[in-house]
């Protein structure tokens, strides 16, 4: 009982820090082979995987911008360029420079501009 007791105080401990979202997955258009995967958000940064399933090395980086059900604007993610090994992944670190990650993850659709 006293096992059970703990183990339920620390999920609840453990499920109150800062809220982020994991969503969203698809291909990159425009960027043959490769596709993102696992957006986390946090207000200033996201995190965002990059899997490159061609066979060449590939310099990949540019803007994430999420736009609401009108189209509009309304959050842009910076990545800076980096290099991608053939047949991997990378994870990258993004940085909002308009809007938030609350923005962010209310949009219901995501461009990319290179």
């Amino acid at each position: 009982m006293k096992r059970k007791l703990c183990s339920a105080i620390l999920i609840l401990i453990l499920s109150c820090g800062i809220a982020e979202a994991l969503i969203r997955d698809g291909s990159i258009r425009g960027k043959s082979g490769l596709s993102f995967s696992s957006i986390r958000y946090s207000f200033r940064t996201l995190d965002v995987t990059i899997r490159n399933r061609t066979k060449y090395n590939v310099n990949f980086g540019g803007t994430m911008i999420f736009r609401d059900k009108n189209y509009k604007v309304i959050a842009k993610a910076e990545l800076m360029n980096a290099k991608i090994k053939r047949h991997s992944s990378r994870k990258y670190r993004a940085f909002f420079s308009y809007g938030s990650g609350h923005e962010a993850e209310s949009a219901k659709y995501l461009d990319w501009e290179f």
